[in-house]
């Protein structure tokens, strides 16, 4: 396969929207359309060149599509089918052609201020609908929300998912395709238990979450270091700083909820998800009150 390629089957590639150690994202028309009916454009998620022939990679692709079957939310990006093209793996996806938030803190971190809000909230909304529906993402980030100038927002990339634990998940193996008790996510954002390797529950995602709004708010995760282990202990027992040292405009209540979601111990945090929600839905109505 090409390391330059412009076409896959009928899809031809038009914009690259990200990339990976494995895998990159194209927003691509797909030509097949027949009898005049208009060309539609999507988001293709394909292996690159050497992880093609890689089981574990396509197998996680193929995860990932059983995962946004399983879902049905405005807030996660929707995949409309998996494929095998000339021998690419691939995933045929919405497009929802603006940039990640880690892209926008790094290039434009000033135009995040007014959509602060309206992005935790529809964030929080997504990860509570996949937890209603009994999965875990354990890679909530920065880098897997997209965000459009308004605020809407797009969850993406479940392929580290899991089912969670009981019966229901035992019996429909919901298990990520790289095995079990291997440490996965990113070290920035990872709970205390997820490091671990420990059966993980809403309370994680909760706590990747809460490091994912410290850094919409303060400009900087809560934890940083030059070593991935030293930054992996420092998740397990340092306590961050408060959000307020970074930014003194955040709202009391939102840097209580913070703090609360960060804690080490998963039973200080909020119980679900759908608390995370009814408390950033308190807080902005009370902003609108203020402002009125």
């Amino acid at each position: 396969m090409s390391n330059t390629l412009e076409t896959i089957g009928s899809f031809q590639l038009q914009k690259k929207l990200g990339v990976g150690r494995t895998c990159e994202v194209w927003a691509a028309n797909d030509t097949a359309a027949e009898g005049g009916a208009q060309k539609k454009t999507w988001a293709v998620k394909f292996l690159v060149a050497e992880a093609v022939k890689d089981r574990e990679q396509r197998k996680l692709l193929e995860h990932e599509m059983r995962v946004s079957k399983s879902l049905a939310h405005p807030g996660i990006i929707r995949i409309d089918r998996f494929e095998v093209i000339d021998g690419v793996p691939l995933l045929v996806m919405e497009l929802f052609d603006h940039p990640n938030l880690k892209t926008q803190l790094t290039d434009a971190p000033e135009s995040l201020a007014g959509r602060i809000p309206r992005i935790l909230t529809e964030a929080a909304l997504a990860i509570a609908h996949m937890h209603r529906r009994g999965w875990i993402h354990r890679d909530i980030k920065p880098d897997n929300l997209l965000a459009s100038p308004e605020g809407q927002v797009k969850l993406i990339d479940m392929a580290l998912a899991v089912k969670k634990a009981g019966v229901l998940g035992r019996l429909f193996g919901g298990a990520a395709p790289r095995g079990r008790g291997l440490v996965q996510g990113t070290p920035s954002y990872m709970s205390p238990e997820q490091i671990r390797g420990q059966t993980v529950d809403a309370r994680a995602d909760i706590y990747s979450f809460g490091c994912t709004a410290f850094e919409l708010l303060a400009g900087r995760p809560p934890f940083q270091s030059r070593t991935q282990a030293e930054l992996l202990q420092m998740q397990l027992t340092t306590q961050p700083q408060s959000v307020e040292a970074y930014n003194r405009n955040v709202p009391k209540g939102i840097v209580r909820l913070i703090r609360k979601m960060l804690s080490k111990n998963a039973a200080s945090r909020p119980s679900s998800m759908d608390e995370v929600v009814e408390q950033l839905r308190a807080f902005r109505k009370l902003e609108r009150a203020a402002q009125a």
